[in-house]
């Protein structure tokens, strides 16, 4: 690569074990500091799950700031249980007041501010404590939650008023947690506000800011908001633990009818104390934070997900299944094989993949640190005693299928499958790659079907792929691949849908405020039916036009190659070369838009893998884009052989700020659909199912 963008960020994906995904024991001392006025129920929970779910080492603080007599009483024998230092107050003193109490008789290197109300998950305090410690600059840290302003998750709003996010009746809190946490990338989002209703601060923050200012606030209301402000003041970041769920009950000790005045009041204090450009500012921060609208979509998504693996698993676990991926470098439908795989394993699917020993060292520097176990063979006729044990086995290209046909001859043979992730034919056609009308009409490519069977290899193997298995079993991602294969072969397939690796393409970053519009498309030369040559000439004459307005960032092809410097090139461009998905997933987080100019795609999982980091993408109009991309909606849907049409498509995007930005927040929230476990259960039904 010729150039790396910020380096420093660390893609990471999910391991989905729900009990102690991210879990490492923490070693510095905390104190958890609990302020009691009454709710005697809320507080018996609350208590009763730190007990349950809390690691030591950690000293728990109570602070009874006057609550009547059962509550009292019960505190009293509950520190006569549990190792506990309690403070009483016999009259209150209001939240604040309270909090500050709690805060100087601790001791601990991490301080922990929990309200009465909570109720804790396991391995909470280790999560919270590993956020906190991920980053010397971070202060304060707060977990996600059904309701805690930005922090709720999947809804921060409702009505006009903060979200409650009750829970499904069948799930329990725990459930709910383990899931956030399975899913979670440990992104540790930075905000400028966090929610006081789980508050963990570091000690040398306190040091640094002082205690909670009980004068101004001195019930409670307002107090963490200012103290946000200081910390940031002071230099400290906040941050989410993004894998930490916490339950808030919305405490009893105030009504409804208290707290909104209460609300009013500190906003007023805090406008009079900060100025109202500093609360807008840091208001619309969190509302508009493409990283937390990114976690909260991908929550409302949780238990959809964990549904299909927990079935999947109830009907098929210990299937074996085999995909035969002959590659050795990155490519789309690979990337997709793979997330697939991911996704089965997930559901106790014994799956494999088969690939070439000489494919191996190329192969493992692509995808390295591959979950998914790989079968390597020495030759292909090797292939079918390699997988005659599994349960089922998947040709992923044309040529894969004549490798595994012995295998159907076997009387007691696997069940035959072929993933068609294109029509395969059509990559050996070029003259008709120029002409619209050779794309836009089914019944023209018909008719050239004959002449190319009769002169190409390539054409006339990848179509007798198709029938070379009697009752192979054929699915495909897109209803377009569907109807070129039923149309042009006769030969039905099903539908899986449309995907895309969602746990890897994501909104990770924040947008940095730019005086250039970043622009990206995928190079590929040697594939006629991307469209290299037109998709150069494009941004040529964009970046003439605009000039030193918009940066060109390119990727695909090596800098070197020949094919490469053969394209139009004079303009100034950068070029990554080659990338591996992660590099693909930092270089989408900090773009503003992708242009895939081929002449048709048979799904477009890079103009999907862009939309799902947020990013304005212009998609042709020929193909499967129609399964996941809605013309002025999500995308640009365009006729991408037309040079004009490319060429106004990127000029709008470049000058219609609004249209770009409504295209990026709504690509978020409509891809993250696309999981990999969908399509996953739906192989698995077509290959197992009644």
């Amino acid at each position: 690569m010729n150039l790396q963008i910020s380096p420093s960020v660390s893609i990471t994906q999910p391991t989905y074990q729900l009990d102690t995904v991210g879990v490492s024991h923490h070693q510095q001392p905390v104190d958890i500091i609990v302020c009691v006025h009454n709710a005697l129920a809320d507080v018996q929970r609350c208590l009763d799950s730190i007990v349950q779910c809390t690691m030591p080492p950690y000293t728990l603080i109570i602070v009874d700031d006057g609550s009547q007599a059962d509550t009292c009483h019960y505190l009293r024998d509950h520190a006569r249980t549990y190792p506990t230092i309690l403070l009483r107050n016999e009259k209150a003193r209001g939240y604040t007041c309270a909090a500050n109490q709690g805060l100087r008789a601790a001791t601990g290197t991490h301080l922990i501010l929990l309200n009465s109300d909570t109720i804790v998950t396991p391995h909470w305090l280790e999560r919270m404590v590993a956020c906190a410690e991920s980053d010397t600059q971070i202060g304060m840290v707060g977990p996600l939650s059904n309701t805690a302003s930005w922090q709720s998750i999947p809804e921060f709003e409702h009505q006009g008023d903060w979200a409650s996010n009750p829970l499904p009746t069948d799930l329990s809190i725990a459930q709910m947690a383990a899931r956030i946490a399975a899913h979670s990338v440990r992104l540790y989002p930075r905000l400028p506000f966090l929610n006081g209703f789980c508050l963990l601060i570091k000690r040398s923050l306190l040091k640094k800011i002082g205690f909670f200012d009980e004068a101004t606030f001195p019930q409670g209301y307002g107090e963490e908001n200012d103290y946000c402000i200081r910390a940031r003041q002071a230099g400290w970041e906040l941050a989410v633990a993004d894998d930490v769920y916490i339950y808030h009950a919305q405490s009893k000790s105030y009504s409804h009818e208290r707290r909104k005045p209460l609300a009013e009041q500190a906003f007023v204090a805090l406008v009079r104390q900060y100025g109202q450009a500093t609360l807008d500012a840091g208001i619309d921060f969190c509302r508009q934070s493409r990283v937390l609208q990114g976690i909260r979509i991908r929550a409302k998504l949780i238990i959809e997900r964990w549904n299909l693996i927990t079935q999947a698993e109830y009907y098929w676990r210990g299937k074996r299944v085999v995909f035969i991926l002959p590659v050795m470098e990155i490519g789309g439908g690979a990337n997709v094989v793979i997330d697939e795989a991911r996704a089965m394993r997930r559901m106790g699917i014994d799956v494999h993949i088969l690939n070439f020993l000489h494919h191996k060292t190329g192969f493992e520097q692509c995808y390295p640190q591959l979950e998914v176990p790989v079968i390597y063979a020495a030759a292909y006729f090797d292939i079918p005693n390699l997988c005659h044990d599994f349960d089922a086995v998947i040709a992923t290209a044309n040529n894969s299928v004549e490798w595994i046909a012995p295998l159907a001859e076997q009387p007691d043979a696997p069940i035959i499958a072929y993933y068609i992730q294109d029509f395969e034919p059509y990559f050996y056609v070029d003259k008709p790659a120029h002409y619209r009308s050779f794309w836009q009409s089914a019944w023209l490519r018909r008719r050239f079907a004959s002449y190319y069977f009769r002169t190409e290899p390539g054409f006339r193997a990848a179509w007798i792929s198709y029938l070379r298995i009697p009752n192979i079993v054929c699915f495909t991602k897109t209803h377009w691949n569907k109807r070129e294969v039923e149309k042009q072969i006769k030969l039905p397939c099903t539908v899986i849908g449309a995907s895309c690796s969602v746990d890897i393409f994501m909104p990770r970053l924040e947008r940095m405020v730019q005086d250039k519009i970043w622009i990206s498309a995928m190079i590929r030369p040697s594939s006629t039916r991307r469209g290299a040559k037109r998709t150069m000439q494009v941004l040529r004459e964009i970046q003439h036009q605009f000039a030193d307005q918009v940066e060109i960032i390119l990727f695909g092809a090596a800098d070197d190659d020949p094919e490469f410097l053969a394209l139009p090139r004079d303009f100034k461009y950068r070029n990554l070369g080659i990338c591996i998905p992660t590099q693909i997933a930092v270089l989408f987080n900090q773009i503003d838009i992708f242009a895939d100019f081929s002449n048709f795609q048979a799904m477009g999982l890079t103009a999907m893998e862009a939309m799902a980091c947020g990013v304005a993408v212009i998609v042709p109009n020929t193909g499967g884009t129609d399964s996941f991309a809605i013309h002025q909606r999500n995308a640009l849907v365009i006729d991408t052989i037309s040079y004009k049409s490319c060429y106004t498509a990127l000029t709008t995007l470049v000058n219609d700020d609004k249209m770009r930005k409504s295209l990026m927040l709504q690509a978020i929230k409509d891809i993250a659909h696309f999981y990999p476990e969908r399509s996953a259960y739906r192989i698995l039904d077509l290959l197992f199912g009644d």
